[in-house]
């Protein structure tokens, strides 16, 4: 079974599609059902999990949902939050906290809660650009995707039995990016930059973005997958999984 976290939208939807129609196994987990079961409909091969990877909680209630499932084949930690938005000085702790717990902390402790489940497995973190240039507004974000990167590294060279690997998946075409070309967004200089990238259809759609991580754990050798921290703009590997009529185009501030 692939579990993947944050399954009801964007990449995790797609994803959980892609795997589905190899034939695997998926389990889905979200926080709102109705995106779950939208999702989960699509295939006999798709269940799915309501539970807040945010929570020690919903962290136990994805492991009791797994107690009797022999494997765990892989682990997306995908689930992510853009908030909260707005200046470092005005942060709230609780909010900050919940942003860490969900973009980072949960690829911590869910990995330790499967551990015996994922040998011979892999976990791949979904990371983001965010982690290599401040964003003005989103350090929570920021920072979270930064300190996921390394803990995929400290997890590589504390674990031979599991295959860790992130990836960095491009400025997608989801919600929140809907969110960087609104008035939500604290970094105003950028907004008309992701205006015209949303214009010049120059943004990944989920289902290109689906084919790259589906590649990554179905179709790739172990010692390859562990090699990097992956980038769907780095052309080096589109010819083993980019076709038509999926693209990625190169874009510039």
């Amino acid at each position: 079974m692939i579990v993947i976290t944050g399954g009801g939208s964007g990449i995790g939807r797609s994803l959980a599609f892609s795997l589905a129609r190899r034939n695997q196994s998926v389990l889905i987990v979200g926080r709102r059902e109705k995106h779950l079961q939208e999702t989960a409909a699509f295939s006999k091969n798709i269940q799915y999990i309501c539970a807040d990877v945010s929570t020690l909680e919903g962290l136990q209630s994805i492991t009791n949902r797994l107690k009797d499932v022999h494997q765990v084949t892989a682990l997306v930690n995908n689930a992510g939050t853009l908030n909260p938005l707005g200046s470092m000085r005005e942060i709230q702790p609780e909010d900050w906290h919940h942003a860490l717990n969900t973009n980072l902390n949960a690829a911590l402790f869910l990995p330790q809660k499967l551990y015996d489940k994922l040998i011979n497995g892999r976990v791949l973190n979904i990371g983001s650009g965010a982690a290599y240039f401040a964003i003005r507004g989103w350090a929570a974000y920021c920072v979270s995707k930064a300190a996921l990167s390394m803990l995929t590294k400290c997890w590589q060279m504390e674990s031979d039995e599991i295959a860790f690997a992130s990836v960095m998946p491009g400025i997608i075409d989801t919600r929140m990016q809907d969110i960087a070309r609104s008035s939500e967004n604290p970094d105003y200089e950028r907004v008309n930059f992701y205006k015209r990238l949303k214009d010049e259809h120059r943004l990944v759609s989920p289902e290109t973005v689906a084919e790259f991580l589906t590649w990554l754990l179905l179709d790739l050798d172990k010692e390859t997958y562990i090699s990097k921290e992956w980038d769907i703009y780095d052309t080096k590997h589109h010819q083993a999984w980019l076709k038509p009529p999926h693209q990625v185009l190169h874009w510039d501030f």
